[in-house]
């Protein structure tokens, strides 16, 4: 009876510890940072039902980082889903100058962590997102909203020449990371259906990570050989989870929406088109994926991380790898594709560098949905983003 009592306190105890509303600030240990760059900041919210996942890939992210060969300081700032867990990846993860704050994980909250860095060398944001409702950080309710964009807008003096920003969470693309790029004049990239979970598994394949959508009997790695210059054990997911956008239109909780695109989409807002190109090419070699290349890579390099990041990570590796040779070839001017090229079984929304058309309206259940605007012709936004990243390359 005492041994059961026992337990039954350490499970109350991790509960509160879980439920209770904190978060933390930390920096990761890099021999050669440089401040002249400034820092890549990456604010991932609280998991919820999905546990540390969100933790594990913003560490996935930071090592990428690392990985290079010029970069900045690279800082964290999560909320806390159970103080245990946290504990543990942290200290192993080799993160240092640890803060916690044991408050709610608010936007204004976030902004005032950011007011503390002198230079914001890129932002990247992991976790839910509602497209009407803004990124969930402490929970559904506490978020970063389009109001707290324009709170952010009063350290936009900080953003480097190079910087940029990625919202990584379901349907970010909708309204956040046009409005972001917009007030904050810096290249901001979005997501316009559900961002997916994704290990990487043997051999050395990234495939969403539920039941059925990677082959049968395939097991995680342990070592992540792809993505780094030298291989990197996975630590409690770090080194091995990213988020991925799929390549349907999203119906989930908050109603079906109309029209998609699959992959992560930059909006420019102000800035200069190429200049904006150019940031955003500057940020290809940081996306977690299967190829290492750095700063200036050679085109070919370039090229196939543009085309992972472009093409949908389906079960059907034929699938994935045709749509990739297809973009390869049009960067590299093997083969050009048509403008109105589409991969995916569904339709392509029209949208440009500042805005996608779409509508509101509200459907049967009074909520709030998306639907992508049809002008005459197909959409060419898909080739467009190709060309937008070629042209990157070309400024770098």
């Amino acid at each position: 009876m005492k041994k059961i009592f026992i337990i039954l306190l350490l499970a109350i105890s991790a509960y509160h510890q879980a439920a209770s509303a904190a978060y933390f600030q930390a920096d990761l240990a890099t021999e050669n940072s440089d401040d002249q760059i400034g820092t890549h900041l990456i604010i991932a919210g609280r998991g919820l039902e999905v546990g540390d996942q969100w933790l594990s890939i913003a560490h996935t992210q930071a090592l990428m980082f690392k990985d290079k060969s010029k970069h900045g300081r690279i800082r964290l700032i999560s909320g806390i889903d159970n103080i245990n867990t946290y504990n543990t990846k942290i200290t192993k993860w080799g993160y240092q100058n640890i803060k916690v704050y044991n408050e709610t994980m608010t936007g204004s909250r976030v902004v005032q962590r950011i007011s503390d860095i002198e230079k914001i060398a890129s932002i990247d944001f992991v976790g839910h997102n509602g497209a009407f409702m803004g990124f969930a950080l402490e929970g559904y309710s506490d978020r970063f909203f389009l109001s707290t964009v324009d709170q952010l807008a009063t350290q936009k003096s900080k953003f480097t020449k190079d910087s940029f920003v990625r919202i990584m969470g379901c349907n970010t693309g909708w309204k956040l990371a046009p409005y972001m790029a917009k007030v904050l004049n810096v290249p901001v990239a979005g997501t316009f259906t559900f961002a997916d979970v994704q290990a990487l598994f043997d051999p050395a394949t990234w495939y969403y990570n539920d039941v059925g959508r990677f082959p049968e009997g395939s097991k995680t790695v342990l070592v992540n050989n792809v993505s780094f210059k030298k291989p990197y054990a996975c630590s409690g997911g770090g080194g091995c989870l990213r988020l991925k956008p799929v390549s349907i239109a999203y119906a989930g909780k908050h109603g079906s929406y109309s029209g998609t695109l699959p992959f992560i989409k930059y909006f420019c807002g102000n800035l200069d088109s190429n200049e904006c190109a150019r940031r955003a090419a500057v940020g290809v070699s940081t996306v977690i994926g299967s190829t290492v290349i750095d700063r200036k890579p050679s085109l070919i390099n370039y090229a196939v991380s543009v085309s992972e990041m472009m093409c949908s990570s389906w079960k059907d590796l034929n699938r994935r790898q045709l749509c990739q040779k297809n973009v390869v070839n049009h960067m590299t001017e093997i083969k050009l594709l048509n403008s109105d090229y589409n991969p995916i079984d569904e339709p392509l929304l029209f949208c440009n560098f500042k805005i996608c058309a779409f509508t509101e309206t509200t459907n049967d259940k009074g909520q709030s949905i998306l639907v992508g605007i049809k002008p005459v012709g197909k959409a060419t936004t898909f080739v467009d983003e190709i060309n937008f990243y070629k042209n990157g390359f070309n400024l770098l």
